[in-house]
């Protein structure tokens, strides 16, 4: 049954204990009331920055300590490709099935009766996979469903149906199932959930400011206490938290680069601080762009033309990913550049950018933005000005890339293995066999490289690559697929290239 894998609460993200304690004890009071006309779904809303991931991660650790936690699932725009708006009511099935048999031998009991539940639309998987096996829950104790960052499950058709069914038929669950929702106020989202009788709204912006600043004074100071080389009282505590404007994105971000993490080790953390506090303060500009200005204005120093494109050229491959990838297979794929680009070492541009970017200093951890925000800010040319990454320009490289990484790789019985006969699943030490001969620019190259090619502009050298492919390597393709059970996604990739073939060749001719 489809499950959105990786999509878990992350306890390094919880609040810092005594902070948010207003807002935390809200929806803790919210999720256990027993009182019949309390809202069956609490939606926490606000801008990007706000901290409202770190609130749904707190509230999903603490009802996880007391077995009260159904099921989380964090939606992430660096995952769209995982399709993870497609999977939300059977993860949460599963989960739910995992920890409470009564619920278990109902869903079992749905999917031998009709097997394509495993795989069908929300709709469906609302009504058989978790309002009917939820009967069998028990009702002694709150169950929280938590569904974080839904703004990033990609577009609004992506949310088209879950919207009503958590705007109308939460109450189709038993009385105790509580849904915690946080986004940000996009218009879909919205209009879809402000003016319903069975949703709290609660904005974070209804926080009182003093509440807010006092919760980031203290998440600054916890923070920085131990850095040896910053002097740090309540003035100059005072003028970083004005400059957060209420955002711990913008808090979390200064510290990471105040300590130095992963950043140029030309400044002390007291000159990294006095860049924070000195620069522009230009009312117009929110305070995270500005953060994240000086940040990158360290990485390409004196405005160099040179290390300003080294960052586009490195960070248009990096955001133009459908997975993020680590180090090594980064650099892999870059290798296979056919536009020269090629000649930027990925390690000397990204080394510096701990303080944005996860997998800078742990490089078996993909690298990604650490905040949607920095994929925001980036890929919008009005606030980035000069670092603006325009990921269209990247597209032809990766889908050049991809292929040539399946032409090198790809082989018959790649793993070695000694019969073709048996099931995979017979196959003993087989994900360390996987581990070991299938790189994972390989296993990427494999699951995205249509994609990849569709996103592009029909192009005759891209259109001989595929077609060399689609001969000679093909069943070589499949058998990495079988290994990496991702069959399924043979089906959805030529489809693609046949559309892009069709498409894109004609629009090509007809110019």
């Amino acid at each position: 049954m489809a499950y959105a894998h990786g999509a878990g609460y992350n306890a390094t993200k919880q609040c810092l204990h005594g902070t948010r304690v207003e807002i935390l004890d809200e929806i803790e009071q919210w999720a256990r009331s027993t009182e019949p006309n309390v809202p069956r779904v609490f939606w926490l809303n606000g801008a990007a920055g706000s901290g409202k991931s770190a609130i749904a991660h707190t509230i999903a650790l603490r009802f996880h300590q007391r077995n009260e936690l159904g099921s989380f699932l964090c939606f992430d725009r660096t995952y769209l490709a995982e399709c993870r708006h497609e999977k939300v009511f059977s993860t949460m099935a599963r989960d739910l099935a995992g920890q409470y048999p009564g619920v278990k031998r109902s869903l079992a009991n749905a999917i031998r009766e009709r097997n394509w539940l495993k795989r069908t639309d929300i709709i469906q998987q609302w009504e058989n996979l978790l309002v009917k096996p939820s009967a069998h829950l028990p009702i002694d104790h709150p169950i929280l469903l938590v569904i974080d960052a839904l703004d990033e499950s990609g577009d609004p058709e992506s949310r088209k149906h879950l919207l009503p069914i958590l705007a109308n038929r939460s109450i189709e669950l038993p009385s105790n199932v509580r849904i915690l929702l946080t986004s940000r106020p996009l218009d879909d989202i919205l209009r879809a959930l402000r003016s319903c009788v069975h949703i709290l709204n609660k904005a974070i912006g209804d926080i009182p400011e003093s509440s807010i600043a006092h919760d980031i004074k203290s998440y600054i100071s916890a923070r920085l206490a131990s850095v040896d080389d910053l002097f740090l009282d309540d003035n100059r505590l005072g003028l970083l938290v004005n400059r957060s404007e209420g955002l711990f994105q913008w808090a979390f971000v200064a510290c990471e680069f105040i300590q130095g993490s992963g950043s140029r080790k030309l400044f002390t953390s007291e000159q990294r601080f006095r860049q924070l506090t000195n620069s522009a303060t230009s009312g117009a500009t929110p305070s995270l762009d500005k953060l994240y200005n000086t940040i990158l204005q360290e990485i390409c120093p004196d405005n160099n033309e040179d290390d300003i494109q080294a960052f586009q050229s490195v960070m248009g491959q990096v955001l133009a990913l459908y997975e993020p990838l680590s180090l090594g297979a980064l650099t892999a794929i870059r290798k296979q550049f056919h536009s020269g680009f090629d000649v930027y070492d990925i390690n000397s541009v990204l080394k510096h950018m701990g303080s944005v970017l996860s997998g800078i200093t742990n490089h078996l951890i993909p690298i990604c933005p650490l905040h949607s925000s920095f994929h925001d800010y980036l890929t919008d040319p009005k606030r980035s000005k000069k670092f603006y990454i325009d990921i269209s320009l990247h597209r032809n490289d990766l889908a050049f890339a991809t292929l040539q990484i399946m032409k090198k790789e790809l082989q018959f019985n790649i793993c070695r293995l000694e019969s073709s006969y048996f099931l995979n699943s017979d196959i003993p030490n087989l994900p360390q066999k996987i581990k070991q001969f299938i790189s994972s620019s390989l296993s990427y190259s494999c699951q995205y490289w249509a994609s990849h090619v569709q996103a592009t502009l029909f192009n005759s050298k891209i259109a001989t690559q595929v077609r060399k492919f689609l001969n000679e390597q093909f069943l070589y393709w499949m058998e990495v697929l079988s290994l990496m059970k991702s069959v399924q996604i043979a089906a959805h990739s030529v489809s693609l290239i046949i559309t892009w073939a069709t498409v894109r060749f004609h629009i090509y001719n007809y110019y």
